[in-house]
């Protein structure tokens, strides 16, 4: 008796909803990216949503506007904010609840960090 060769129902990392996710491995990692994020916070040392909130207080965490794992590019310059810790954290959370439902934007921010 002959087996049958089942189809694979498992999304190729070509495209779907793997692709994305092919990115975070493509982030610069180790002593470089240590250096980029210390040079970031340098010229950029104020948290932008407090700043926004007419407070002032220091940025601590050089975050990216659009995840990585959305399509947001690894370029702090273009793709990045500064952030303190408590805006950080609200705005993490608010992205991984996008994360876990249906992908980026998929759910209304509640943060109010995110555009859209």
């Amino acid at each position: 008796m002959k087996l049958q060769t089942l189809k694979s129902h498992i999304p190729r990392l070509s495209g779907g909803p793997l692709a994305p996710r092919m990115l975070e491995s493509q982030r610069l990692r180790g002593r470089a990216a240590v250096k980029r994020r210390l040079t970031f916070l340098e010229r950029h040392p104020l948290c932008v949503e407090c700043d926004k909130q007419g407070r002032t207080s220091a940025a601590t965490v050089p975050d990216h506007k659009q995840p990585i794992w959305a399509g947001g590019a690894d370029d702090l310059e273009t793709n990045g904010n500064a952030l303190c810790a408590a805006h950080h954290d609200a705005k993490s959370k608010c992205e991984a609840r996008m994360r876990a439902t249906a992908g980026w934007m998929s759910t209304p921010c509640q943060c109010g960090q995110h555009d859209g």
